[in-house]
C-alpha cells in the first residue's frame, strides 16, 4: 500500500514568495503544522492509501487527462482557512487566476477515477494551496491577526504544465512527497 495523491507544482519564486510567507505566520506561535518549500503543490484529488497494482491504471487515466489538457497560468490571492478563522482547520492560499482551469481538471479527475473504482468527492472543490495544517486552538487569535494584516503579493502568475501523481511517505518530521509520474500538458 501506497499513500497518494495527484497535484500540480507551482514554479520556484512563487515557491519562495510562499515559504517567506509562512515565516511570518510562524511568527504567531500558531500551533500549526506548516508545509516546507519542498512541499508546495496544489492538490486537486487525495487518493489515500492505494494498492501499487492500482498506479498504472491511475497512470493512465492521468495520461488520458493530460494530452487532452493545455498549460495555463495561475495567479494566488487571499489567505484564509477552512471552515474559518474562528476554529480554523487548514491555513490555505486561495487562487485568484485559473481557479476555474484547476476545478475542471478535478473534475476531469473525479470522472476518470470514478471510472477505477474511486469514490467521487462529495464536496465542492475550492482551488487553493494548503499552508499548514491547524492542531491546536493555541495562539490561533494572533494567527488570524496576522492574516488579516498580511498583504501577500504572489511574484505574478505561475504556469501549470503538467498533473504529478505523489507517494507521500510519513515521517516524524513530516510527509515526504515523491512522484510517482508526471503528465505534461499540451502547450497553449
Amino acid at each position: 500500500m501506497i499513500r497518494a495523491f495527484i497535484a500540480v507544482e507551482i514554479d520556484l519564486p512563487n515557491k519562495q514568495k510562499i515559504s517567506g510567507l509562512i515565516s511570518e505566520l510562524k511568527k504567531t506561535k500558531a500551533d500549526v503544522k506548516w508545509i516546507t518549500e519542498n512541499q508546495i503543490h496544489i492538490t486537486l484529488k487525495f487518493l489515500g492509501n492505494i494498492d501499487e497494482e492500482r498506479v498504472q491504471k491511475i497512470s493512465d487515466a492521468l495520461d488520458h487527462i493530460s494530452k487532452n489538457s493545455k498549460t495555463f497560468d495561475v495567479r494566488f490571492s487571499e489567505l484564509g482557512a477552512f471552515p474559518n478563522m474562528k476554529r480554523p482547520r487548514v491555513i490555505w492560499i486561495g487562487v485568484e487566476k485559473g481557479g476555474d482551469l484547476l476545478k475542471l481538471l478535478n473534475k476531469k479527475i473525479e470522472i476518470e477515477l470514478e471510472k477505477l473504482g474511486f469514490v467521487k468527492e462529495k464536496r465542492e472543490y475550492k482551488a487553493h494551496l494548503t499552508l499548514g495544517r491547524v492542531k491546536s486552538l493555541n495562539n490561533i487569535t494572533s494567527l488570524a491577526e496576522s492574516i488579516d494584516k498580511i498583504e501577500f503579493q504572489p511574484t505574478g502568475e505561475t504556469k501549470i504544465e503538467r498533473l504529478i501523481l505523489f507517494q507521500s511517505t510519513l515521517t516524524p518530521k513530516g510527509a515526504i512527497y515523491s512522484p510517482l509520474s508526471k503528465f505534461t500538458f499540451q502547450q497553449r
